[in-house]
């Protein structure tokens, strides 16, 4: 019961404060505004440190979704976490990294923004070896390896910003020079698993099911992606980034849809889709495409995380197996989630009129007046197909006959449960035609020809007459196969080695050189050697006449006095 109390008092606290950024978000939005609020700590050597919030139409909307979705987290994670113990940890941990996420969002100060994001990367660690099984803290110790790595370029980063600019306030109007700018990106990238950084994303669901709904769709991964959209007008400077951004998202997405069809855990399949997406939203940022690439990711946030959850449903009524060809029959014995399931699947396919075709659909006709080459459009397409396929591949499997259902213990969710996800499916549906018509008024509309305007549909139409027609999808039975393409054709293997090794070997050549170099003849010779000559000092001084001595002593009391 008192898990129960603590799951209420959370869940008042969050949707309160999602009520007020709510509230919050129409006025910024409505009046065109935008607060910046500066609180000076302390002033040191003529620079001064202060903590500054910066509240736009993006910080605001980014936060409002946050909240709710982690409203929602609270009533689902009482739900899916009761047979298990420590609450109160969970609960805690689970608020830090709630509270370390919107001070990343609305933080301008770059020292304050970095205690947020370090946040992130620390209690994403605990949060994922929460199970403290084999997987769980292989997992966190590579996520968290990862993000050292990303905290590293971040330090080097704040250091060549103050060297600059010593307010370290995230907006100048003078541009830096091209090393900060790279450390920058690369920052970024670690948090948001763009390629090379890409396999810690998958590894981390081995965290349970809620802290994936909430950390690994909708925020931590997205906190990169946010940081870069907030710094557009530092690396939109540098032409030779975007060009590199746009190619490593154009191959982190057509990367994680190949490896997607291949995959058969449910939870990294919705990982992989993420990554998909997470590489979408970076292409379209680095094509210019900056206020519709933030209108993707809040829609993005919303689906993901509702099919985060509703998969979390029919877990457990699967005994909590992860494989997807269990995924059967079930509208049966989880009609509502199976359902709610649905809707995030059509937001994925992108049909007309969804939240996914509003945000989706304008990166795609978008793309079509940029400078990109035939190759870049098909490699787009190519992913498009891949979102096609996986998305189908979940909506084929929950219709499949299964055999142990007989056998199956059935547990009905809570109407609390099920009416947070209602509402969420509400939002979801609603919420792209409500942003683009109301909020997001920078958005043109340019007449696209037909071929291009239908080839999306056609590509979607295309797969379903497939799998309405042969009742079957392509599915890889060579073991060999499988396993090349579920550690993401090694990538997982290789950067785990590769991190491993670079920490270890680091460490080890710190403690050769420092501890038992430097340090040890530092400590073991100096010291040896000035002891040794002020015991032969006082030696001498005593064999001196006794009033000499005391002579002496005095003056160098007097003198010691004196210079303290």
């Amino acid at each position: 019961m008192t898990s129960f109390y603590n799951h209420l008092m959370w869940f008042t606290f969050l949707f309160m404060s999602f009520c007020f950024s709510l509230l919050m978000s129409f006025y910024i939005s409505y009046m065109n505004q935008a607060l910046y609020v500066s609180i000076n700590m302390f002033s040191l050597w003529n620079n001064e440190m202060s903590v500054s919030f910066y509240l736009d139409y993006m910080s605001s909307w980014f936060s409002t979704i946050i909240l709710l979705i982690s409203s929602v987290i609270m009533v689902y994670s009482y739900f899916y976490m009761a047979p298990y113990s420590k609450s109160v940890y969970f609960l805690w941990l689970t608020n830090l990294f709630i509270f370390s996420m919107l001070m990343v969002v609305n933080m301008s100060n770059l020292f304050f923004l970095m205690l947020g994001w370090d946040g992130l990367g620390l209690v994403s660690f605990f949060l994922i070896v929460y199970y403290q099984n084999q997987s769980s803290i292989t997992s966190g110790m590579f996520t968290l390896l990862m993000n050292r790595l990303g905290d590293s370029f971040f330090l080097l980063t704040i250091a060549l910003f103050f060297y600059t600019y010593p307010d370290l306030t995230m907006f100048s109007s003078n541009l830096t020079d091209f090393l900060s700018l790279t450390l920058l990106l690369l920052t970024f990238m670690t948090k948001s698993a763009i390629y090379p950084f890409s396999p810690w994303l998958p590894l981390a669901m081995a965290a349970p099911t809620p802290i994936s709904a909430l950390v690994h769709s909708s925020t931590l991964v997205t906190a990169g992606l946010y940081l870069m959209m907030r710094f557009s007008y530092l690396l939109y400077s540098s032409y030779t980034l975007m060009q590199l951004l746009l190619i490593l998202s154009l191959f982190t997405s057509f990367y994680a849809g190949m490896n997607s069809i291949f995959e058969k855990d449910l939870k990294k399949m919705i990982a992989l889709s993420t990554l998909s997406h997470l590489g979408f939203i970076g292409m379209a940022f680095s094509s210019g495409l900056l206020h519709l690439a933030f209108f993707h990711m809040l829609t993005h946030a919303l689906f993901k995380s509702l099919l985060f959850m509703t998969m979390g449903d029919i877990m457990i009524n699967l005994n909590h197996s992860q494989d997807i060809r269990y995924l059967s029959s079930g509208m049966l014995y989880t009609p509502m989630s199976c359902m709610v399931m649905y809707v995030s699947i059509l937001n994925l396919l992108g049909l007309p009129n969804l939240s996914g075709y509003f945000s989706k659909d304008l990166v795609l006709e978008m793309m079509n007046y940029s400078s990109s080459s035939i190759l870049v459009m098909l490699i787009l397409f190519m992913n498009v197909f891949f979102t096609y396929y996986y998305t189908y591949q979940l909506f084929f499997y929950s219709f499949q006959p299964i055999k142990v259902l007989p056998y199956q213990n059935f547990h009905s969710p809570m109407l609390g449960h099920t009416l947070c996800l209602f509402i969420m499916a509400i939002s979801t549906l609603l919420f792209g035609f409500f942003f683009l018509s109301h909020i997001c008024s920078l958005t043109l509309f340019y007449p696209v020809p037909l071929v291009n305007k239908s080839l999306p549909l056609f590509i979607n139409l295309i797969m379903l007459l497939h799998l309405f027609l042969n009742t079957k999808l392509f599915t890889s039975n060579s073991p060999m196969l499988n396993y090349y393409f579920s550690n993401m054709m090694f990538l997982s293997n290789l950067m785990l080695t590769l991190s491993s090794n670079l920490y270890y070997n680091l460490s080890f050549m710190l403690v050769k050189s420092l501890e038992f170099g430097v340090l040890n003849y530092s400590l073991n010779s100096y010291p040896k050697m000035m002891f040794t000559h002020l015991s032969s000092y006082v030696l001498n001084l005593s064999t001196l006449n006794p009033m000499k001595s005391v002579l002496f002593m005095s003056s160098f009391m007097v003198l010691l006095s004196v210079l303290i």
